[in-house]
């Protein structure tokens, strides 16, 4: 019996044209998963149908990709533990985090099958309050929720907004580039999301130094996303996004960003087992190769061109 919610008729269209889903094939292709799931005994921790089927999404139903993801998955998040672990939403510390509000979910979209938004907000990362990777940590919580909970985001895919306002040098000199690349990882090649859009706001001199970067932390699709450069314009972004969708903060009538945090703020700590619970996903072979202390790129397979060897961290940026 399938556990898995029905979707709307819209959704189901966007899916069966973009992906390949076929309603009638959707039990085999689960137990096909399932069944290959429970082979793999370095691959510690179960995924329910839901989850399984936002995977299978996010590779056009390819039982190929879909199982190279599902491994990928759970091999990053095993050498990025840091990230996935420690991540009780009543803990003091990790609420802290969330409270900042980085990185947001829209809750409203101009079609209920375009991407859905996701506001970042580089310069709330507080240096003094936390660390990157409790940013990031924070962001793979809401993730987890989301390919669950979220057929729209899953089926049509995601758009960011990143807003770029009052980022100083210090904030890009806590990003070091072994950690931006396996991040780039995590949220890229073993996530179910298609990314759709890419809009930066309030760009900071030297943009063309930060951009080459950012650019090669891309997957080769992601780069070939139409990536836009707004400068401080909200008439400009909002020739993409109409107000009625955004917050007050953005000249949107949405109303103030933090009504969407204090959602997410209720919606994690509702959801504390199941992330509790995500956390102790892993593969065994990769948590053996750390315990080792085996190179990473030995334990992790990554794309052959990866990232364009690019070391160190910004540091060695001279911004403008």
């Amino acid at each position: 019996m399938l556990t898995i919610r029905p979707i709307s008729s819209d959704l189901a269209d966007v899916a069966k044209t973009e992906l390949n889903e076929d309603p009638y094939q959707l039990k085999s292709q689960l137990e096909v998963l399932n069944s290959w799931l429970n082979e793999c005994a370095m691959l510690c921790g179960t995924l329910n149908d839901q989850i399984l089927l936002s995977f299978l999404r996010g590779c056009k139903f390819s039982l190929v990709k879909t199982k190279e993801k599902l491994s990928l998955f759970y091999r990053i998040r095993t050498i990025l533990r840091q990230v996935v672990q420690n991540r009780d939403p009543f803990d003091k510390h990790v609420l802290q985090v969330i409270k900042l509000g980085v990185g947001i979910p829209l809750p409203e979209t101009a079609s209920p099958i375009d991407p859905r938004i996701f506001i970042i907000r580089v310069a709330q990362f507080d240096l003094e309050k936390c660390s990157f990777a409790d940013v990031i940590k924070i962001g793979t919580m809401i993730n987890d929720i989301m390919m669950r909970d979220d057929d729209q985001v899953v089926i049509c895919g995601m758009c960011l907004i990143i807003d770029l306002a009052r980022v100083t040098a210090a904030h890009l000199f806590q990003f070091e580039m072994e950690f931006l690349r396996q991040v780039a990882i995590l949220y890229q090649d073993a996530s179910p999301f298609r990314m759709r859009g890419i809009h930066i706001l309030n760009p900071p001199p030297g943009l063309h130094t930060v951009m080459a970067i950012f650019n090669s932390l891309l997957s080769q699709k992601n780069q070939d996303k139409r990536i836009f450069v707004h400068g401080s314009s909200l008439s400009s972004l909002h020739k993409h996004f109409p107000r009625e969708i955004l917050p007050t903060e953005y000249d949107g009538l949405l109303g103030p960003i933090q009504t969407c945090l204090d959602f997410w703020e209720m919606k994690l700590r509702n959801n504390r087992d199941y992330l509790l619970e995500m956390a102790e996903l892993r593969d065994s072979q990769a948590e053996e190769a750390q315990r080792i202390q085996l190179p990473l790129k030995q334990s992790v397979s990554f794309r052959e061109n990866d990232f364009f060897g690019i070391d160190g961290s910004f540091r060695k940026l001279e911004l403008d």
